[in-house]
């Protein structure tokens, strides 16, 4: 029983010195450490994948008795747990990367994620021109000739009060 106690903590000890140090980063490139808002969240988003993780460790079907098969149980337990609190937070925008390649590794989904806004900006105007009626040339033979303008009415004042002049009576024959 203590050789097994013993063998399994061997095991896990060589299973973490053998896992290069990790970290994440965010799929657009944005740096965390240098923004107190996108660090909050990443601290929110990593909580809650880890309640995530925990449940997939604790939902796994306990062996009864002891010996290989309840170490290799737990231990494919354990790999499922980290393969569901890996996928949590790449459902919230982080990548796993080792730590020595941070850098790069962020260099790289910074110009991802610019080339990817540059291509839906583009797709966004391309859809926009599209909806928008057509325009008809405008040629000069189609304009409509220009009305002259109305002459404003010329009215006579009339003196008053009216005088009705008589109008003529042609001569008796």
């Amino acid at each position: 029983m203590r050789t097994l106690a013993l063998l399994c903590a061997a095991l896990a000890l060589t299973a973490c010195a053998s896992q290069p140090h990790t970290t994440y980063l965010r799929a657009d490139g944005q740096d965390m450490a240098g923004d107190p808002v996108l660090r909050q969240q990443f601290e929110m988003d990593r909580t809650i994948c880890q309640g995530e993780q925990q449940k997939a460790s604790l939902g796994g079907k306990m062996l009864a008795g002891q010996g290989w098969d309840q170490v290799l149980a737990a231990a494919n337990r354990s790999d499922s747990a980290g393969q569901v609190g890996q996928g949590c937070m790449a459902t919230k925008g982080y990548v796993l990367v080792p730590e020595d390649q941070a850098a790069v590794k962020q260099q790289e989904l910074a110009a991802v994620a610019a080339e990817k806004a540059r291509r839906e900006a583009a797709a966004a105007a391309a859809a926009a021109a599209a909806a928008r009626p057509p325009v008809a040339p405008q040629h000069a033979a189609l304009k409509p000739k220009p009305r002259p303008k109305p002459q404003p009415l010329q009215v006579q004042p009339t003196p008053w009060p009216l005088q009705v002049q008589p109008t003529p009576q042609p001569p008796p024959s």
